[in-house]
């Protein structure tokens, strides 16, 4: 009676064709990026090739991530985590802050494709004219040149693959006009003066709709754009025009005191995700320090339904605590930025 044989040794993934090996890697979410990047240097090698680029648009895989920056309780440099697609919903914090720099307060934060722009800003409780980037494909930091001007809090917005930004000075305006904004463009790496009497139509209804970023989200639900934004914990909406009237989103009672942030869906469509905290009950601010001590950041998707022209309804896709802190942490609004990168 023969021995069976033994059983053939599991194929390694590097014993595939390279175009297969390629291919299969091109499939995975970037949201597992880092993960992959840990296995080995030829991973890490692969995955900012752009040979890995082209073969994602080839097959067409574009992603869009929610970024959000949070901004903690005793530390210094907010930490930027990324917001995992379905079915894990949680946040995963993507690099810290870059060392031997302070992370700027107040600084305009907006995204291109897959980069991640830091603009202005106070440092050092002086007005800044830094911008850094952070590459979301190559998950790492670079800095840009200088602005022309400091600038802290300043509008802006990519428009056409360019930066602009204006304002973000003490007072209203700088007494130097030709100041008040400017451009940076990617393929030159520099930055240009722009006058506000110059921008097109186009480029000022932009700018328009940059003022309600940071407390409020506007999207588009049966084909008209709404405002979403929260008050005392609550949810409310109005049509993005003047003189239209403030109303409270009806169906979310589950959420309706806890609510402190409310932000578009990166997915697009009549969706939104509103955020909330809470703390270990019965919990003291003596016990910032004590191991029993806990808070818990919270997240819900809301989808939305117009019903006539007075009643905006919402209804919760899902629910879930995404981020878990070991302390009290008694910051109202620890989001400090948002954004959703794409590519």
């Amino acid at each position: 009676m023969s021995k069976e044989s033994p059983p053939p040794p599991p194929t390694s993934f590097s014993s595939l064709p390279d175009d297969v090996a390629l291919d299969c890697r091109a499939r995975i979410s970037r949201f597992h990026y880092p993960t992959l990047s840990l296995v080995s240097k030829g991973f890490r090698t692969l995955i900012a090739s752009p040979e890995l680029e082209a073969t994602r648009s080839f097959i067409g895989k574009p992603e869009n991530h929610l970024c959000v920056c949070l901004r903690l309780y005793k530390n210094p440099n907010p930490l930027w985590f990324i917001f995992s697609p379905i079915p894990k919903q949680k946040l995963k914090p993507i690099v810290p802050w870059f060392p031997n720099q302070q992370y700027p307060q107040y600084p305009t934060v907006v995204s291109n494709g897959s980069q991640i722009y830091i603009i202005g800003g106070f440092v050092r409780r002086r007005r800044s004219n830094r911008v850094s980037i952070f590459d979301y494909r190559t998950y790492q930091w670079r800095r840009l040149p200088k602005m022309r001007q400091p600038r802290v809090y300043p509008a802006a917005s990519v428009i056409d693959g360019k930066i602009y930004v204006i304002g973000g000075f003490r007072g209203s305006m700088p007494t130097d006009i030709e100041n008040s904004g400017e451009v940076y463009d990617p393929k030159t790496n520099t930055w240009e003066p722009i006058l506000l009497t110059s921008l097109d139509l186009t480029v000022q209804n932009v700018f328009k709709k940059k003022h309600y970023f940071t407390t409020k989200a506007c999207l588009v639900i049966n084909k008209v754009s709404c405002l979403l934004y929260v008050s005392d914990g609550k949810l409310y909406w109005r049509e993005d025009k003047e003189g239209f009237e403030c109303r409270k989103v009806y169906g979310l009672a589950e959420q309706s005191s806890n609510l402190f942030r409310v932000v578009a869906n990166s997915g697009g469509g009549g969706r939104v995700t509103v955020w909330w905290k809470s703390m270990t009950k019965g919990c003291e601010f003596d016990c910032l320090l004590t191991e029993e001590c806990e808070t818990k950041i919270w997240c819900a998707e809301i989808s939305l339904e117009r019903r006539g022209l007075r009643e905006l309804r919402g209804f919760v896709e899902w629910s879930k605590e995404v981020f878990t802190i070991d302390r009290c942490d008694y910051i109202y609004d620890f989001i400090s930025q948002y954004v959703t990168v794409t590519y």
